[in-house]
C-alpha cells in the first residue's frame, strides 16, 4: 500500500556522486534563481513562486555548524527553495518538494513535497496502535514534513561531508551508513525529538516492507542500488542500515563517524582500487580497529 510515496527512496541520496563534480556549489542550478539571504558562506536562495522556510533553513544551519566543528570543514553550500509548480525547472531530479544535495547544493521544497502528502493517506491504513505511535511523534493529522524534508535535508547535508573530498566509497552501503550516522548524530545532541520520531518511523516501516522485499544481501544493494532495487525494497535497506547506525552510535559515538568518514575519503576509488570484501575487511580493521568493523560488517539477512 506504500507504493507510491515510497518512490521517494528512488531519490533519497540519488546525488551519489556517479559524474565529476565541475564546481561547488553548482553555480548551473543557480540561474533564475533570487539570492535572499546570506550567512557567511552559506547562500539561500527561491524560485519566483516560493517562500523561504525558516525551521528548514534553521535545521541546515545548524546542524552545518555541528558537521563544520565536527569534521573540521567549512565548505560554501547553497541552499534554494523551490516551489512544487517549479521543480522540475530547477532541481536535479524530481518528485516535487523531495531534498536532494548534489556538488554544494541543497534543494528543498517550500510547498510541503508530493511525497509527504501521498504517505499522510496512505498512512491512515495503519493498524491503529501503529497509528497512534506516529501521530504521537509527527502530529494528528500526521505532518511527514518532519520526516521528509527536516530528516532527509540533514542526511543529504551529511553525504556532502564525503563528497566534499571524495567521490565514491568502497561500498555504497557504507557512504549510507556515514550520511545516515552523520544525521542520526546531530539530532541525538540538537534535536531529541526528530531523533525519536524517526526511530519510530524506521521500525514501523521496516515491518511493514518485509513480507514484499525479494533482495536481502548488501551483494545485491551494491549491484542493483536505486532503480533495480525498486522503492519498497531500497527503503528496506536503509531502514536496516538506519538500526545499524544507532548501535554503532551508542558504541563509537562521534569519534567513530569521524574515523568512518576518514576512511571514505582515504580510500575514494579516484585513487585506491576497488577493494574485494577480504581487502575491504582487512582495511577496516586497520583504519577502524577490529570492533567497529564486526560492528559495521554484521549483516543479518
Amino acid at each position: 500500500m506504500f507504493k507510491s510515496f515510497l518512490t521517494f527512496f528512488l531519490f533519497l541520496l540519488l546525488f551519489s556522486p556517479a559524474f565529476a563534480q565541475n564546481s561547488w556549489p553548482d553555480g548551473s542550478k543557480l540561474e533564475g534563481l533570487r539570492l535572499v539571504q546570506r550567512v557567511e558562506n552559506i547562500h539561500v536562495y527561491t524560485s519566483e513562486n516560493a517562500q523561504m522556510d525558516s525551521l528548514s533553513l534553521a535545521y541546515l544551519l545548524d546542524a552545518k555548524s555541528y558537521f563544520d566543528g565536527l569534521f573540521g570543514l567549512d565548505f560554501p553550500v547553497a541552499i534554494l527553495f523551490v516551489s512544487n509548480a517549479e521543480w522540475n525547472s530547477y532541481a536535479y531530479y524530481p518528485p516535487p518538494g523531495m531534498p536532494q544535495a548534489w556538488a554544494g547544493n541543497i534543494f528543498l521544497g517550500s510547498d510541503k513535497s508530493i511525497v509527504a502528502m501521498q504517505a499522510e493517506q496512505q498512512l491512515k491504513n495503519l493498524p491503529q496502535a501503529q497509528l497512534a505511535e506516529l501521530q504521537s511523534h509527527f502530529g494528528e493529522p500526521l505532518n511527514l514534513d518532519l520526516f521528509y524534508r527536516h530528516n532527509v535535508a540533514i542526511h543529504e547535508l551529511g553525504h556532502l561531508y564525503q563528497f566534499y573530498e571524495g567521490f565514491r566509497g568502497q561500498r555504497r552501503w557504507l557512504q549510507e551508513v556515514f550520511a545516515t550516522w552523520a544525521a542520526r548524530a546531530y539530532q541525538l545532541q540538537y534535536q531529541p525529538k526528530l531523533a525519536a520520531a524517526t526511530v519510530a518511523y524506521a521500525r514501523i516501516g521496516s515491518g511493514l516492507h518485509f513480507p514484499q522485499i525479494k533482495h536481502t544481501s548488501l551483494d545485491d544493494f551494491e549491484a542493483l542500488y536505486l532503480n533495480g532495487l525498486g522503492p519498497q525494497n531500497y527503503e528496506w535497506y536503509q531502514f536496516q542500515l538506519f538500526k545499524k547506525v544507532v548501535q554503532l552510535h551508542e558504541k563509537f559515538g562521534e569519534k567513530g563517524l569521524i574515523d568512518l568518514r576518514e576512511f571514505l575519503v582515504q580510500t575514494d576509488v579516484r585513487t585506491t582500487e576497488k577493494m574485494e570484501d577480504l581487502l575491504l575487511r582487512k582495511t577496516l580493521e586497520e583504519k577502524l580497529g577490529e570492533e567497529m568493523t564486526e560492528w559495521l560488517l554484521i549483516w543479518e539477512f
